[in-house]
């Protein structure tokens, strides 16, 4: 299969310019030339029905879209690059275009997830399209860090760099994530979503690649079948040909890949309150970790660990752990 990428808003910086990052404490430049990618292709299957027509780095959380919290940490120059699929493209557009975000779309010619390559394979595309020769800052558009990305960029050393997030029990990472093993910041071992952890130390979508690795993912996307072309694999493929250093944080991550974590994400923004979007009705009824993303009306009802889409009747019912999708009604009997 051929996949074109067609680059649909382009707003170039100086291309000698050095990353400028903008911090709690003010701007800051960063010490060498670095292009960033967020990666934003995917099509969520595990939150449908909410993200059958929204991308789910657009989704909000506590009101505000995933990736706008990433953008906000993100050197301005140059602009990052914003890796997306046809379907949701103009979605996309909209966002940077309504947010006044300096960004470079480029759209990968999918539109389902039969199509669509994997996140390595699409990164190669972007690699060889764009005829990218610098080192490689990459974030995934469904991950939310609390650390210092300026502390992240300055721990690079000219080694693959990875933020590595402290989970404190092995046992959180079973089947879930990718793990790391580390002597000092040197990473010795690496597990894909492991059944019996090593470690502790979930390995986040935050990285940083010198620009010689660039020339080894062709060699990586040879050499693994179709489904197996996830960054984690490639990490572990990395490791055995290149020393590779870990960023360790413990501030705080979310990898929003499904209701939990998605409502987890909210939780922690509204202080542990259910989120409820301004235009909606919530009458006579008992929220429990809930988000309702928009103009709902709600009566009589308890809901537990849900998450409501916009303009959905519910009534008189009791609902745990759903995802209640765009205009459903959902009344007794």
């Amino acid at each position: 299969m051929t996949v074109r990428y067609a680059f649909i808003l382009y707003t170039s910086g100086d291309p000698e310019a050095r990353g400028v990052l903008h911090t709690a404490e003010g701007t800051r430049k960063v010490s060498t030339l670095m292009t960033t990618i967020v990666l934003a292709g995917g099509f969520a299957k595990r939150l449908w029905p909410l993200t059958l027509d929204r991308p789910k780095p657009l989704l909000p959380v506590a009101g505000v879209p995933i990736l706008e919290y990433i953008v906000r940490q993100l050197p301005h120059e140059p602009p990052p690059l914003l890796s997306v699929n046809r379907r949701f493209a103009h979605q996309f557009e909209a966002w940077a275009s309504g947010a006044g975000h300096r960004v470079t779309i480029a759209v990968e010619e999918t539109r389902s997830e039969e199509e669509k390559l994997g996140a390595v394979g699409a990164l190669a595309h972007l690699i060889d399209h764009h005829a990218l020769d610098d080192d490689l800052l990459i974030i995934g558009g469904d991950n939310l860090f609390h650390f210092d990305l300026s502390s992240f960029l300055s721990a690079f050393r000219g080694r693959p760099l990875v933020a590595v997030y402290d989970l404190g029990d092995p046992v959180r990472a079973r089947r879930r994530y990718g793990v790391v093993c580390v002597e000092g910041s040197r990473i010795v071992a690496f597990q894909e979503k492991p059944a019996m952890p090593a470690s502790a130390l979930a390995a986040t979508a935050c990285y940083l690649f010198p620009k010689h690795v660039l020339q080894l993912i062709p060699d990586f996307l040879s050499t693994v079948d179709r489904g197996q072309d996830a960054p984690g694999y490639f990490l572990e493929w990395l490791r055995a040909r290149e020393a590779m250093e870990a960023f360790i944080f413990s501030e705080g991550w979310y990898d929003i890949g499904g209701r939990e974590t998605y409502i987890d994400a909210n939780l922690h923004f509204t202080g542990g309150k259910s989120w409820i979007h301004p235009e909606a009705r919530v009458v006579d009824t008992e929220l429990e970790a809930c988000v309702i993303l928009g103009a709902a009306d709600i009566r009589g009802s308890h809901l537990t660990k849900c998450v409501v889409d916009d303009q959905v009747e519910l009534e008189g019912v009791r609902l745990s752990n759903a995802l209640i999708g765009r205009g459903s009604c959902i009344r007794p009997g």
